[in-house]
């Protein structure tokens, strides 16, 4: 059996940084190996303690980021006929949403894939109870409209953060808009460990006293269930490889916030606005970008002429959630931005092991493709 050929450029950075932390990492391991350990423990808390300092807000760890969303919403006792509004374009978030007691009510974003408050009045009944805004691909979207709506129909907002940990908007962090703020730190994210991970922050003190509960099978004390969950822990080990990459997160995100520049000015310069657009953050904002999406036309044609060139690229995602099985019973489907999107949004390679050349290099490869086609 031959071995597979890695791109020349991948499209991640999470075995290049798993590498360079080699050393670090085993030795925490090794660590937590003689300590014994493994969940709940020192790591935990220390990780718990940096995410509240960092979004002046309470900060609970747990097993991931789709069960920070479903926790969070379990937080809220829905019922069933209780609706939870949420972007079309948005697939992770989707299952949470469908797990959930409450109803799912998917909206259409705007043109950058980010919820459109204009379609999410319009979706708004008396049994609405939830917005979820999810800062898709690391960008903000209209925060503060959406804030306002919830705010004059008395609605909790819950910001899914999975892709943006470190944005900004007007200087302050996403995920500290809204009543809860979900993050993920899956492998790839801004912020990864080197496995599933995620944790929830909150100012709402019922809330914060649930969610501490719930992932730990609703115990107030040992043994001691006030209601009926299951459990959702973040290794010590996860925490701790957390704890170590936000040792360097800040000058990682320089470097990325770099690469966004260069990206923009060298699409800009290549002159393929008929072929190619960035997809953009609000403006007052600072994207910390976990991918650098945009939209093109032949896509499916530019991707293999990519990847023959040795350029990995992903799509985030190829159906919105009136396109998938799995949520058959969406009854309105017409979600004409988030249809387009799915269509033709690629994404490209965008991590801090990037170089300017190899920015240049990609950006000249997809000049090339649309001159030839």
């Amino acid at each position: 059996m031959t071995q597979k050929t890695l791109p020349a450029i991948p499209f991640s950075s999470t075995r290049l940084k798993a590498k360079k932390y080699r050393k670090e990492i085993l030795s925490s391991v090794s660590s937590i190996i003689d300590r014994g350990v493994f969940l709940n423990g020192n790591k935990v808390i220390s990780l718990e303690r940096k995410l509240s300092t960092m979004f002046a807000s309470s900060a609970i760890a747990v097993a991931s980021g789709h069960d920070a969303l479903l926790m969070a919403l379990n937080a809220l006792d829905l019922k069933s006929d209780d609706e939870i509004i949420f972007p079309a374009n948005a697939y992770p978030t989707a299952f949470p949403v469908f797990l959930s007691s409450g109803k799912p009510v998917p909206v259409d974003v705007d043109i950058n894939g980010q919820l459109d408050p204009f379609e999410v009045e319009k979706k708004i009944t008396k049994k609405t109870k939830v917005i979820i805004m999810v800062h898709l691909y690391g960008l903000a979207g209209d925060i503060e409209s959406i804030l306002k709506i919830a705010k004059k129909y008395n609605l909790v907002l819950i910001e899914d953060c999975a892709q943006s940990f470190g944005s900004k908007f007007k200087g302050k962090h996403l995920g500290t808009f809204g009543d809860m703020g979900c993050f993920s730190f899956y492998p790839t994210k801004n912020l990864g460990a080197l496995g599933d991970g995620g944790a929830i922050i909150t100012g709402n003190k019922k809330y914060y006293s649930y969610i501490l509960k719930a992932r730990q099978y609703g115990e107030k004390a040992r043994y001691r269930s006030q209601f009926i969950a299951g459990h959702s822990r973040l290794p010590e080990i996860q925490a701790e490889i957390l704890n170590l990459y936000l040792k360097d997160f800040k000058q990682v995100m320089r470097v990325k916030k770099q690469l966004y520049y260069i990206y923009n000015k060298a699409i800009l310069n290549s002159n393929l606005s008929n072929n190619a657009r960035l997809l953009e953050s609000i403006e007052s904002s600072v994207p910390i970008l976990h991918l650098m999406t945009l939209t093109v036309r032949k896509r499916s044609q530019l991707k293999k002429y990519l990847l023959k060139n040795g350029i990995e690229t992903m799509i985030h995602y190829p159906y919105p959630v009136n396109k998938v099985k799995a949520f058959g019973n969406i009854k309105n489907k017409n979600f004409p931005n988030s249809e387009y999107l799915s269509k033709h949004i690629l994404s490209l390679p965008f991590h801090e092991y990037l170089t300017d050349k190899e920015v240049q290099y990609i950006v000249s490869k997809i000049k090339n493709f649309y001159e030839k086609t």
